[in-house]
């Protein structure tokens, strides 16, 4: 039978939805939570590490061969804010447990590639799957944890899963790659990602606000679609020039180049008029310029872009 978390020594629950939650849910919280994190950067230390046998098994062309990595980025990076808006709407719990199942199937089809186009593809829809995911993943723990050792817990272990899993996908990768093959350095991933999905269905508390509107007109009335699309697009053009620019440098001076930075850059500018209009309005607005004026806020932001820059333009240099 299961613990109470009073009963195994924690601190004593201050609020009543995590008042029931027992060690044994407990631990499978912080377990999904973090695996998930942790098989989002696995994956690509396995394609980082597998990238030149892969290339040469599906013919991707050599101007390609940084884009299996970067489309998943690119794809997970600009859904971000849309998918933590929508999760907000139609509940935290929907949204991770959809994502999941969804980046199984689509880790399946990486690993089942015939073609260069193929696993461009399905990598790009594996970032949009885990892009559902990684917003919802403070809520459920703050949900299920109250302040104390628990709570500071799971927040490690969640953050500690994403350079853990990179280190071991590099690993491991290199090993499939030299022995059984690199499409079971994905269908593994798969299989513990199904468990992981499968778990969370009965670990994960429901998060959701409580409305009397129905859900379709919430999603049209409470989250700020303009806002979203504008930062989204922006993100998007900008990671698109700079992976367009990784097979040559030169191809930042081509004027499709110059011309999708200068609307990234354009659309940047205007996100704060933007959201200063919603707010000055009173409608939703998607990140609020006084959020910035928090420096707890802003410095953690800071630091959270500069340790993923450094991740990520390191992969590339391990590939070389």
């Amino acid at each position: 039978m299961d613990t109470p978390l009073k009963e195994a020594g924690a601190e004593p629950p201050r609020s009543s939805p995590s008042r029931n939650v027992s060690v044994a849910k407990s631990v499978t919280v912080i377990v999904t939570l973090a695996g998930i994190n942790f098989l989002n950067t696995m994956g690509s230390g396995i394609l980082i590490a597998a990238l030149p046998r892969i290339a040469s098994d599906v013919g991707l062309d050599e101007s390609l061969m940084l884009w299996p990595a970067a489309v998943y980025s690119l794809a997970a990076g600009c859904l971000l804010l849309i998918f933590g808006a929508v999760a907000d709407v139609v509940g935290a719990k929907l949204m991770w447990v959809a994502g999941s199942y969804l980046c199984v199937v689509f880790t399946v089809a990486v690993g089942l590639s015939q073609t260069g186009t193929q696993i461009i593809v399905f990598r790009t829809c594996a970032g949009i799957s885990i892009s559902a995911c990684l917003p919802t993943a403070m809520a459920f723990i703050t949900k299920t944890f109250p302040k104390g050792g628990w709570r500071n817990v799971a927040f490690s272990m969640n953050g500690i899963g994403f350079p853990l899993g990179y280190a071991l996908g590099l690993v491991l990768g290199g090993v499939f790659t030299d022995t059984i093959g690199w499409r079971w350095g994905f269908h593994m991933m798969a299989i513990i990602n199904f468990c992981l999905s499968t778990a969370a269905i009965w670990s994960l508390p429901s998060v959701h606000q409580p409305s009397e509107k129905k859900w379709t007109r919430r999603l049209a009335e409470e989250i700020d679609w303009i806002g979203a699309v504008v930062m989204s697009v922006a993100l998007g053009l900008l990671l698109y020039v700079l992976a367009m620019t990784t097979s040559s440098y030169t191809k930042i001076g081509d004027p499709t180049s110059i011309a999708l930075l200068a609307v990234a850059v354009a659309l940047l500018v205007a996100f704060p008029f933007w959201m200063n209009w919603q707010t000055a309005k009173g409608r939703p607005a998607l990140i609020p310029n006084r959020l910035w004026r928090n420096a707890s806020f802003t410095s953690i932001c800071a630091a959270i872009f500069l340790c993923w820059a450094s991740l990520n333009a390191t992969q590339y240099f391990i590939m070389l």
